[in-house]
């Protein structure tokens, strides 16, 4: 992916809307977006968000699941202003939890709404207090 399709995928994130966290219930499909070609799927990625996702004091949270057994990267969610700083309100997906492999934890994922059971996320890594935009990704209701 250029710098050309990086920067287009930037303006698309920020002309989303920021999703309530009630619409995300279930499994959602997820693919990492090259922009020059199709939209990628590994291992046969998903995001399972439970009813309690965004209660701290409820459950584990959600998860990511790959091949459908393996289940890695607890999370909860929330609507927060983006850790980036640049004034956008997004829905938070937070990987800092006890039980994350350590390389899971300083991993933020932040979602806007594209359409109806239709998103697109971004991966920010927080390391040391710098934070790096590395990916985006979709998510699709499934």
């Amino acid at each position: 992916m250029g710098l050309k399709d990086f920067l287009r995928l930037k303006e698309d994130f920020a002309k989303a809307s920021t999703p309530d966290p009630k619409e995300l219930r279930g499994y959602f499909e997820v693919r990492l977006v090259t922009g020059i070609l199709p939209d990628i799927r590994f291992f046969h990625h998903r995001k399972f968000f439970p009813d309690d996702v965004e209660d701290e004091g409820g459950g584990r949270g959600g998860y990511n699941e790959f091949l459908g057994m393996i289940r890695i990267g607890n999370f909860k969610i929330g609507v927060i202003d983006s850790i980036l700083g640049d004034g956008q309100k997004v829905l938070r997906v937070n990987y800092n939890r006890q039980g994350n492999p350590f390389w899971v934890r300083p991993l933020n994922d932040e979602l806007k709404k594209i359409s109806d059971g239709y998103y697109l996320g971004r991966g920010i890594f927080d390391i040391g207090g710098h934070r790096f935009n590395t990916f985006y990704f979709s998510l699709r209701k499934q």
